[in-house]
C-alpha cells in the first residue's frame, strides 16, 4: 500500500501530462497560489525531520518556529532578492513574502532536544520521537 501511495503521484503526473500536455503544469502554477516555502517531512526510527526551503535569510530572527502539541508552525518572511515590480514579472514559481505554515507531524514528538539548523537556504528541523508511554493497568471498580 505504501509503495502504491508513493507511486501514485508520479503516475498521475505522467498521465495528466500526456492528456493535458506538458505546458499544463506551468500554466496552472500561475493560478494556484503557493502558500509559502516548499517543505518536506519524513521520519526515521528516532526523529521526525522537517526541511523547508528558505532562501535569503540572514539571521535567526527572520524565522519563527513553534511546536504546539503535535503541530509545527513556521512563520517568517522571505525577502525578494531582486528589485522588480509585480507587473514586470513574466513567470513566477518561487515564493517570496510573509508566510505561516502549520504542519501536522506524522508521529508524536518530544519537545526536548529539538534541533534546527539553517544552511545554504535550507532549514532542517529534527524533532525527536516521544518515548512510548509505559502501560498502566487500570483497575475496574465493581
Amino acid at each position: 500500500m505504501d509503495q502504491e501511495r508513493t507511486r501514485l503521484p508520479k503516475e498521475f503526473y505522467s498521465q495528466a501530462s500526456q492528456v493535458l500536455g506538458e505546458d499544463f503544469w506551468q500554466e496552472i502554477s500561475g493560478l494556484i497560489p503557493v502558500p509559502g516555502p516548499r517543505v518536506d517531512v519524513y521520519h526515521d526510527t528516532t526523529a521526525v525531520f522537517v526541511l523547508a526551503e528558505l532562501p535569503g535569510l540572514l539571521s535567526a530572527d527572520q524565522i519563527g518556529i513553534r511546536l504546539e502539541g503535535q503541530t509545527l508552525e513556521l512563520e517568517g518572511e522571505l525577502p525578494c532578492p531582486y528589485p522588480v515590480t509585480e507587473n514586470r514579472i513574466l513567470q513566477r514559481e518561487r515564493f517570496f513574502g510573509p508566510f505561516r505554515r502549520a504542519l501536522a507531524l506524522p508521529k508524536p514528538v518530544s519537545p526536548d532536544a529539538i534541533r534546527a539548523k539553517y544552511s545554504r537556504g535550507l532549514l532542517v528541523i529534527e524533532l525527536p520521537l516521544r518515548e512510548p508511554a509505559e502501560q498502566t493497568k487500570i483497575n475496574v471498580e465493581f
